[in-house]
């Protein structure tokens, strides 16, 4: 029971209003008829007039079969089956509402182990940070990066070289092919230009290989001693333990919120039973298909009012 639950379930009986919601604007003011009005203004302004009456005898129609669904909800809660539902569903609250209580104050209390072990976790990592096999790796890491850097530096140079070279010519070939393609040029032109910009990515590409690859070779050093370093934290007995402890305390977290959903479950089946039967009744089956049939007549009606409106208010302007 994720949320409060009382005894009785919440009944899905106001489809009805749903229904009604989208049926209230029917831009239903009728021009007035000019003077003299024509025979066709007059027959037409009839007819819009007429299709309004029955848009409102519908809309009425509806109104009352809402009402009707609800009354006969009401009296299907009365009815032996839905009764019977109840029963199992009060039954099965008392069963499970001492098992979810107990689950969520077993939830709340792993979510502040999860914390805790978290902030044991770093606490850890950070004492790590003083241990002779983290020091050891950090000094080859600091190492790793000095010897790296200008090496580094002068690869990202050599690309940027490259790219000063190579990519004007890309560039160009670009250009010229949009601007012949917003001239509509011929399809051998759009070939050319479109081989040309292959070509010149190609060279960039080709050209930018040998300074990339180098990059990498020389940033690799600097990476392995930093893969290194965080090895020499996990390995820690201090960070093994804590990491441990918080695994467990997960595990912990994700069994208890199972258990809740487990022990919900009976519930929101006795709920879904009791719904079931309500539906299931002969008055509430009436009920509704006489609210689904006339709202199909009112949708049916706002729509011919919107078209004989149209034509009278198209008659108008035309002064036929």
């Amino acid at each position: 029971m994720r949320k409060q639950r009382t005894t009785r379930a919440v009944f899905e009986t106001l489809e009805s209003r749903k229904m009604l919601s989208h049926s209230s604007g029917d831009g239903s003011r009728i021009p007035p008829l000019p003077n003299p009005p024509t025979a066709i203004d007059q027959a037409a302004f009839a007819l819009a007039t007429a299709d309004l009456a029955t848009v409102q005898t519908d809309k009425t129609a509806v109104h009352n079969d809402s009402e009707s669904v609800e009354a006969a909800v009401k009296a299907a809660l009365t009815t032996a089956p839905v009764m019977t539902a109840q029963a199992a569903l009060d039954a099965a609250i008392a069963t499970a509402k001492p098992l979810i209580k107990a689950d969520r104050v077993a939830i709340h209390a792993d979510r502040i182990a999860v914390h805790d072990a978290r902030e044991a976790v770093e606490a850890a990592e950070k004492a790590a940070l003083t241990t002779a096999p983290v020091m050891t790796a950090q000094a080859a890491l600091s190492a790793a990066k000095a010897t790296a850097e200008p090496l580094i530096q002068a690869d990202r140079a050599a690309i940027r070289a490259v790219d000063k070279k190579d990519e004007p010519a890309v560039d160009a070939a670009e250009h010229q092919l949009r601007v012949d393609t917003r001239n509509a040029a011929a399809a051998s032109v759009i070939a050319a230009d479109q081989a040309a910009l292959t070509a010149a990515q190609t060279t960039l590409s080709t050209d930018l290989a040998a300074a990339k690859a180098q990059l990498a070779t020389d940033e690799a050093p600097v990476e392995a001693a930093e893969a290194a370093v965080q090895a020499a934290i996990n390995a820690d007995p201090g960070v093994v333990a804590a990491q441990a402890a918080l695994t467990s305390a997960q595990a912990k977290l994700t069994a208890d919120k199972a258990q809740l959903t487990t022990d919900e479950a009976p519930v929101e089946a006795a709920e879904a039973a009791v719904q079931a039967a309500i539906n299931a009744d002969p008055g509430v089956i009436a009920a509704k298909m006489m609210l689904a049939s006339d709202q199909t007549a009112l949708t049916a009606a706002q729509a011919q009012f919107q078209t004989d409106l149209a034509a009278y208010i198209a008659d108008l302007k035309a002064g036929i």
